[in-house]
């Protein structure tokens, strides 16, 4: 027989535990970029809470596991308070109030606040020569009668459920999250996307980026997106419906000597470069009668560029680097960001705004203090495994110390992204 077969009895303890340890990973980085100070300075907003107070536990509660109003008391009884040194955390009702109280200003200023921690982390893993810039929307369902701006609109899972249909933009090849764009259900795919890429393409001209190619799918696709583009001298690869009028634009198309069963074409567009690839599958002729050379399309797809010389196939590669802002969405979802909404559509945008900020702050944490394969871990890996270590709160010598189990598995690691924070700072001036 294995184990001791003695029960185990349940005793309370006048100590302190805490099983959000792996948080103070975010409390040091909050003040090592200073957020604190900025947020209180920029959003001088009236109340009995600071607003830098108010951000901070939003993050914090999405780093922790939260999604709701409701479970901010969370944060108030398992050590999460002490640990980042709140006096009080504020009810749901009052924390609502405050949502609605800052609105759409608040969150303005959120996307200054979330681009100035995208530079610090470029600041500390160095500016990316070339970035292609990926703009997508992602429908979030909503249910109820108080939810602001849930309207029926584009729902490919639920149609006729109203929903909101917010608009996200990343960089492909760092995973940094350049913004949030909240909007109704209604709203189309493409809703300010010209105006918003005019802005993020100035930003990132300013932050030293020399090369940049805008990504944008079929929903976006217009004369005036392309004009805006061509105006703006970036590259760009836009996937174009398969409209009638769009084949009639290609020429001759061409087998492929790699793989077989894959056609190329190509044709202009809005003065651009229309390129098409074709996966077909030959039909078999039935015995005796004649071999016609007859075939079925699987899959076509219609590319437009302005890339000199490239081949439809490289083409359409490219613009599959782009599809990893699937996942960017995914991980966003994972730390809560869209699961609840109030009867406010400025309260609505700050907190996507908020949820933008902690995705960043997450993507910082993980790839400029962690190792290995925690670089590009999930969220839900995160908090399960670094974010929701048990410890104890202990005070000595006016001093708080926290006091992690000895045979913690990942204590070490912990240590060590606390001390490679310490080469992080906040962004130089532009």
């Amino acid at each position: 027989m294995q184990g001791n077969p003695a029960p185990l009895r349940l005793r309370h303890a006048s100590g302190e535990l805490s099983d959000g340890a792996g948080l103070v990973l975010l409390r040091k980085l909050w003040d090592r970029l200073a957020l604190g100070q900025w947020l209180d300075t920029h959003l001088p907003l009236g109340g009995h809470y600071r607003p830098s107070l108010m951000v901070e536990l939003w993050v914090a509660l999405s780093f922790y596991g939260g999604s709701h109003m409701d479970h901010l008391p969370w944060l108030k009884h398992r050590g999460v308070r002490r640990l980042f040194g709140w006096r009080r955390v504020p009810d749901p009702t009052t924390y609502g109030r405050w949502l609605r109280r800052a609105g759409e200003a608040a969150a303005q200023q959120m996307d200054v606040l979330l681009w100035r921690v995208v530079r610090a982390r470029w600041q500390r893993a160095g500016v990316p020569e070339r970035a292609m810039l990926v703009m997508d929307s992602t429908v979030v369902e909503r249910y109820g009668q108080k939810q602001a701006g849930a309207e029926v609109g584009y729902n490919p899972k639920k149609p006729g459920r109203p929903s909101h249909h917010p608009l996200l933009a990343y960089v492909a090849e760092t995973g940094d999250c350049l913004g949030v764009r909240w909007r109704a259900g209604s709203a189309h795919t493409a809703e300010g996307a010209s105006a918003w890429v005019e802005s993020l393409v100035e930003r990132l001209r300013k932050a030293g980026v020399k090369e940049i190619t805008v990504r944008l799918d079929k929903g976006f696709f217009s004369r005036e997106r392309v004009q805006t583009l061509e105006r703006l001298g970036v590259k760009y690869v836009l996937k174009v419906p398969a409209h009638r009028w769009v084949r009639r634009r290609l020429g001759a198309q061409r087998r492929s000597k790699k793989d077989p069963r894959l056609w190329t074409g190509s044709g202009t567009l809005y003065g651009a470069r229309l390129l098409c690839v074709e996966k077909r599958r030959e039909i078999g002729t039935a015995e005796g009668e004649l071999e016609l050379g007859s075939y079925e399309v699987e899959k076509r797809a219609y590319v437009l560029t302005n890339l000199p010389g490239v081949h439809a196939l490289s083409a359409w590669r490219l613009y599959n680097r782009g599809a990893v802002v699937e996942s960017r969405i995914k991980e966003m979802g994972q730390l809560g960001v869209g699961e609840t909404a109030i009867d406010d559509l400025g309260g609505n945008a700050l907190l996507w705004a908020m949820g933008a900020l902690a995705y960043e702050l997450l993507h910082v944490l993980r790839t400029t203090t962690l190792t290995g394969a925690w670089k590009r871990a999930e969220p839900k890996r995160l908090r399960a495994w670094l974010f929701r270590m048990p410890a104890k709160l202990v005070t000595h010598a006016r001093k708080q110390y926290v006091h992690l189990v000895r045979a913690e598995p990942l204590g070490g690691r912990l240590l060590r992204a606390l001390r490679c924070m310490e080469a992080l700072g906040p962004p130089l001036p532009a």
